[in-house]
Formats: structure tokens, C-alpha cells, sequence
């Protein structure tokens, strides 16, 4: 009854106390070790034996969690009343994994490793206490966790309980002797885990536990004594994978690396500049690279969360993601028709990501029959900086945000603060429409177009991909992009004010 499909389940993923203190695939071929005393092969496949003392199911499920969704990897009948037997000559892919009930209640997490023949006894109270397994140590060993996780959170509770209420009695030596209490199992945890991890290094559920572990940041001082935050954040963001094996593929098949994923690289460093994101981009997958499994998945993932970004400078960590792994040669997963695409793609971004110069425009205005004087340059303009208005006349969006750009345009001209020309193109063969509209509005800004000029501007600012209506922001001092999407009309100002702060405090070397 071998299949795979998505199976949703309501937090079934719970552990049994599990985390209460901390918190396709390539076989390998496998010798006798602590890890796999039997010495099974691949072509050993598997024979998980499940007992479950009083257990009324018809069927059980044996799920896998694969990024942010369960994947029903297997279901077996009982052989015998409350036996449940996973039998075949494939090997699983090694992770975590959840026995579950027919009507979708969590039985187990457990482990699958090198040694997939085994059996489980356990009871539907879900009392870690009650249950046992035979011929596998890492499940043994994940066990053992559970069981002493499921003490101390049950003496916790009741020493937590005898401290308030000796706190509330106004009794402060006897609460006292609690919260030593409490402080000792918290220790005595701790302690159990360092040696878990230490024992068994290479176990996942070793590596699971140290990944837990919080990041010992060291306690930076400024010159005058206070705390220098900035350096305490860098090493953060440096130092956030130190616990991490990323050489293991098999953390992609437990609960918590997806979350750490999004944690990192959609909130902690999502917002950085395009550079600092890709150098630690590139830290991450260089300690990817020598599991090919892991490397493909972070690859794939990072590439689909940047390309589809709507943050500004972001399509430039795409473009480099693409550069230095799909297009260096090192996914070798990817046939030809998808590297031509990665290859069209990246080549249409490089020439207008931020900080690239612009060329120079000479694009006539609707006065086409007359000399050259009717050609005009975009680097011709007065203001610090030039605003590329790219729209089409017979565009609804076009014609809506050129009057809410037409607003803070006269706003600013009618208080003395406007610090941008627009250089308005017009992506329409209809002259004769163009030439209307041009009448019709009267807008106070350059207006080009028509189709025609020294280059294919449509082409060169991949307006055929973005399509009308389209922004960018050229500096006028080197004439470098310093935007390259439409953000809201009334936000100009502000972007322009923060662009020229973040420039003065790169001059200052801060």
C-alpha cells in the first residue's frame, strides 16, 4: 500500500515532551557500526514492527515531514491484533518520522536510520514510561530522552507549584529551596544533553538536540562601556548555523529546519543590502555543498524565495545565487532547456540591477518630423536625479500612476524640494494616439517615445518581461540605478531622502 500524497494532520507533530528543554535521496552503503550492529545493506530494505497495546485501528499511517508539509510516506493493516508491520525491500529515507493512528492522532516520532528493522512496543495512554524498543540504538537512545524529559517536566510542574505557593504564603526560604530545585533539573537537563550529543555525535536525534541550542554571543562593549548591539547582531547572523550540520540532508525531514530556514533568510536577514545577503548566502550553502541533497534543496529554495521577492534589490541576490551555483556548473540536476532559462533570466536582469550604470537614452519627443533638436538625452536632465517613467498611453494602471506621480511631482515643485526630473517613455506605435494623450494631460515632464532611439530601451530595461508601467531611478552624479521597481508614487520622497543618508553614512565610513 506504498504511496505518496500530502496527508493533513492537526499538530501532529507534537512531541511526547519532546524539545520541553531546548528549545530522491541517495542510500549510502552501510557496514557494521555502533550506529548499524546488524550491518544491513540497502538491499536489506526494511521491517519495522509496531505493537500497540490496545489499539483499536484498521490502519496506521507512517508520515515524513518534508519542508512545510506532511508526506504519507506508507499504511499498513494490523497483522495481528494491535501489530503493525512496515515489510518491504526498499530502504526509507533517513529522518524523522510519525507513526499515526487512523483517525489522524499521533502515536510516535521516531527515527529512521541506517538500521531500518526494528521493533517498537508501545500503548495508545501515550506514556513515554510504557513504551520500548529493540534493535535500534538511536531510537533507544531518543527514548531514553523522552523519558527523562517527561520526569523533570512532571517535577517542574509540581516544584513550580510548591514555590508559588509558598511565594503567595510570604514563606521565602522554603520557596527559595524550589527554585534551586527548579534551577538543578534545568542544569541536570542540560548536562543530559551535552552528554546525548557527545556520545552520539553522529545520531540525528543528537544533532537535532545541539541544533536547539542557543548561540553563546559574546558580550561586545563600545568604547564608552555600552553594549555595541551592531557587533552583537553581526556575530548573530554570522555564528546562526554554528549548531547546524548543514552536511546532513536528513535535517530537511525534521520539523524545525524549515522555520530556521524562514527565520534566517526571510526575517533576520532579509532586509540587509543585496551584498550582505549574498556573502551569507554564500557561507550557507559552502557548508551545504558536501551532501548533494542538502545543497540541491537549499539551492532550489533560496533561488525560488529570491526570484520571487518583491523587495527591492532582491532580484540581485537572485541574479547572484544563479551566477556562482546553477550557471557555475555545480547543479548538475539541471538538463539544459532550465539552464538556458537561468541563462536568459540573469541576462536580462544584469544590465538594470541597482548600481549598474544606465546608458545614456536618445529618444525623439512627438515632434518627429522635426530636426535632431526633437531627440532628447537622458542624461541631459537638471535635477540630482532622473525618474525612467516607462507606460504605455493606453494603459489603465499607466494612466491612474502617472497622475499620483503628477501629485508629488507639483507638491514638490510648489515648496521648492523637488530633487528629480521624469523622462517619460512612451511604449506605443500609435503616434497619433501617443500625441493626443501628450496634449491631453500636459504633464510638466520630458515626453518620449514613439518606438524609435539610439537603442532598444524596451529590450535593454526588460520592459517586454515587467511590462507598463515600469520605474527607475538613475543618480545623476554617475548616472548608476539606484531603483529599479515602481514603488508608490507618495513613497519618492522618503526612498530618496533614505538613499542619500545611507550614501552620506558610506562616505562617513559608517
Amino acid at each position: 500500500m506504498k504511496k505518496t500524497f500530502i496527508l493533513l494532520l492537526m499538530s501532529v507533530f507534537c512531541c511526547i515532551a519532546f524539545g520541553a528543554f531546548a528549545q530522491n535521496n541517495q542510500p549510502k552503503n552501510l557496514q557494521k557500526s555502533k550506529n548499524n550492529p546488524a550491518g544491513y545493506r540497502d538491499a536489506d530494505g526494511h521491517e519495522m514492527i509496531f505493537n500497540i497495546k490496545d489499539s483499536k485501528d484498521t490502519l496506521v499511517y507512517l508520515v515524513i515531514h518534508y519542508n512545510d508539509k506532511l508526506i504519507l510516506k506508507d499504511s499498513v493493516k494490523p497483522v495481528s491484533k494491535g501489530k503493525f508491520v512496515f515489510k518491504g525491500t526498499d530502504r526509507y529515507d533517513d529522518g524523522m518520522y510519525s507513526l499515526v493512528s487512523m483517525d489522524k492522532k499521533l502515536y510516535l516520532n521516531f527515527i529512521l536510520d541506517n538500521n531500518q528493522h526494528f521493533t517498537y512496543n508501545l500503548d495508545t495512554t501515550m506514556n513515554v514510561d510504557n513504551f520500548s524498543v529493540v534493535n535500534s540504538p538511536e531510537n533507544a537512545e531518543m527514548l531514553r530522552f523522552q523519558k527523562k524529559t517527561a520526569q523533570a517536566s512532571k517535577d517542574a510542574n509540581e516544584w513550580s507549584k510548591k514555590r508559588k505557593e509558598f511565594e503567595d504564603a510570604g514563606n521565602t526560604d522554603s520557596a527559595n529551596v524550589y527554585k534551586e530545585k527548579l534551577t538543578n533539573i534545568n542544569d541536570e537537563m542540560t548536562a543530559f544533553i551535552d552528554d546525548l550529543i557527545a556520545r552520539n555525535p553522529d545520531f540525528l536525534f543528537s544533532k537535532m538536540q545541539k541544533s536547539y541550542m542557543n548561540i553563546d554571543i559574546p558580550e561586545y562593549k563600545k568604547e564608552d562601556g555600552e553594549p555595541d548591539y551592531q557587533k552583537q547582531a553581526a556575530y548573530y547572523r554570522l555564528h546562526y548555523w554554528d549548531n547546524f550540520d548543514l552536511g546532513d540532508h536528513r535535517f530537511i525531514y525534521i520539523p524545525s529546519f524549515d522555520p530556521k530556514m524562514k527565520d534566517y533568510f526571510l526575517k533576520l536577514i532579509y532586509h540587509q543590502e543585496a551584498d550582505t545577503i549574498n556573502k551569507y548566502i554564500d557561507l550557507f550553502l559552502k557548508k551545504t555543498e558536501k551532501d548533494t541533497f542538502m545543497y540541491h534543496y537549499c539551492t532550489d529554495w533560496l533561488s525560488y524565495q529570491f526570484e520571487t521577492s518583491k523587495v527591492i534589490g532582491h532580484d540581485a541576490v537572485f541574479y547572484h545565487i544563479a551566477k556562482t551555483n546553477q550557471l557555475a556548473g555545480k547543479c548538475y540536476w539541471l538538463d539544459e532547456d532550465v539552464l538556458a532559462k537561468y541563462q536568459k533570466r540573469t541576462a536580462r536582469l544584469e544590465p538594470i540591477l541597482i548600481g549598474k550604470i544606465a546608458p545614456e537614452l536618445l529618444i525623439p519627443d512627438t515632434t518627429l518630423n522635426d530636426d535632431m533638436r526633437a531627440w532628447h538625452s537622458s542624461y541631459r536632465m537638471s535635477k540630482p536625479y532622473t525618474i525612467l517613467w516607462f507606460y504605455d498611453p493606453d494603459c489603465p494602471t499607466c494612466k491612474k500612476e502617472s497622475k499620483k506621480l503628477r501629485e508629488v511631482y507639483d507638491s514638490l515643485e510648489t515648496i521648492g524640494k523637488r530633487n528629480f526630473d521624469v523622462y517619460a517613455i512612451a511604449n506605443d506605435a500609435d503616434i497619433d494616439r501617443w500625441k493626443k494623450y501628450v496634449k491631453e494631460n500636459n504633464y510638466p515632464w520630458l515626453q518620449v517615445g514613439g518606438n524609435k532611439g539610439n537603442l532598444d530601451y524596451l529590450e535593454y530595461f526588460n520592459i517586454y518581461e515587467m511590462g507598463n508601467p515600469a520605474m527607475f531611478i538613475m543618480d545623476n552624479k554617475d548616472h548608476r540605478i539606484i531603483l529599479n521597481k515602481r514603488i508608490e508614487m507618495s513613497s519618492i520622497p522618503q526612498f530618496l531622502e533614505e538613499y542619500e543618508k545611507i550614501e552620506e553614512a558610506k562616505r562617513k565610513g559608517e
